[in-house]
Order: structure tokens, then C-alpha cells, then sequence
């Protein structure tokens, strides 16, 4: 048997043994609460039960009304065929209920699925608006740009042509190299008294573009 006696120490009481006792007595006092919780659930379970069993002894007392101990079989047909009723009832109600809410949930997804497709839509038409614009606007361009005066474009030149395959290699007495020497062709130097009209050679170009200037030296 536990004492409940504290020995007496200076100052007090001995500390350790009191923080003992009152471990003790909250670990008590967690399990009579466990115990009592489980105690009012049982019993809350019970009185469901027994208003069960009070309704259902009240139908058969009304389905059994005015009728003799020998019909006894004939009520309690009766009391199962009300019985069998009364949860055909009720999975017909439950099965409505789950068909209306799966029906509200069908209607929900095609409502968001109706405004997700109209908002594809309108994106699919502003981007196909922006590309007519941008394609306009790209046409537009080029033709100011062919249009305009002076424009230079690039001659249409070939390119060279190239040719694969191993390249030729002339040794060095086929074409043999001729070496002008400086006296074979003696430069002549023209007096300037000799020059017809005494063009300047820096004049050639205006003459080109009017004979007319061109006057004969000594007049």
C-alpha cells in the first residue's frame, strides 16, 4: 500500500519525494480521465441503441394493433416487409442524393470547361489579329522600300565556280618566264612643243566633259 506520508526534513518536507507523489497522481488522474471518457461514449452509444429499440418496438406495436396472438405470423410478415420498406427508402434517397451531387459536379466541370474553351478562343483569334497586323505591316514595308527612287541593289553576278578534285600542278619548264630587260623598251618622252593643242594632262578630264575649252598654244 503506497504511504501518503512525507518525511519531514529541514525547511519542509524532502522535495523529491513530493515531486514523486505528484507524478504519481497526474498519471492517475490521466487514466481515470481515459476511463471516464470511454465510459460516456459507451453510454451515448447505448441510448442510441435503446431509441432504436424503443422505435422499432413502437412500429411493431402499431403494425400489430387489432390483431389476435394467432395472427401473430401474419404481423410479423408485416413488420419485415415495413422493415425492408423503410431502407429501400432509404437507398433510394441516398442513391438521388449521390446522383444530384454527381450531377451538379458534371455541370460544374462543363461550365469551367465551357469558360476555358471561350477564353482559348479569344486568345486563338487576338493572336491570329496581331499576325495579320504584323504580316501587313511587314508587306507595307517591302513595297515603300521597292518603291523608293535610287534604291541600289546588288548586280546579279554569278559566283565563281568552284571545282573539287586535285589541283593541277605545272612544272616550271612547261611555260617558261620571259624577263624583259629595261633597254628593250625605251620609254619616249613627247616635247611639250610637240603636243598637239598643248593639252595638260591634268586638264583631260574637263576637256572630256567640254571640248570647247581646249585653245592651241601660241595663239
Amino acid at each position: 500500500m503506497h504511504d501518503d506520508r512525507f518525511h519531514i526534513r529541514w525547511r519542509g518536507y524532502d522535495r523529491r519525494e513530493v515531486d514523486a507523489e505528484l507524478a504519481r497522481l497526474r498519471d492517475e488522474v490521466e487514466v481515470l480521465r481515459v476511463d471516464r471518457d470511454a465510459a460516456v461514449a459507451t453510454a451515448e452509444d447505448l441510448v442510441r441503441e435503446l431509441e432504436d429499440a424503443r422505435s422499432e418496438l413502437g412500429e411493431y406495436r402499431v403494425l400489430h394493433a387489432g390483431y389476435s396472438k394467432d395472427n401473430a405470423v401474419s404481423g410479423c410478415i408485416r413488420y419485415l416487409m415495413h422493415v425492408a420498406r423503410q431502407k429501400a427508402d432509404a437507398f433510394e434517397s441516398d442513391a438521388r442524393e449521390r446522383s444530384e451531387q454527381m450531377l451538379r459536379q458534371a455541370e460544374e466541370v462543363a461550365r469551367r470547361q465551357a469558360v476555358l474553351l471561350d477564353q482559348t478562343e479569344q486568345e486563338t483569334q487576338r493572336r491570329l489579329a496581331e499576325a495579320e497586323q504584323r504580316a501587313r505591316e511587314i508587306v507595307a514595308a517591302a513595297r515603300a522600300g521597292a518603291a523608293a527612287p535610287g534604291r541600289w541593289e546588288p548586280p546579279d553576278v554569278p559566283g565563281p565556280r568552284i571545282v573539287s578534285g586535285p589541283m593541277q600542278v605545272v612544272p616550271p619548264d612547261a611555260q617558261p618566264l620571259e624577263v624583259v630587260p629595261p633597254d628593250a623598251q625605251p620609254l619616249q618622252v613627247v616635247p611639250p612643243e610637240t603636243r598637239p593643242f598643248g593639252i595638260d594632262p591634268l586638264q583631260a578630264d574637263s576637256l572630256q566633259a567640254d571640248p570647247l575649252q581646249a585653245e592651241p598654244r601660241g595663239q
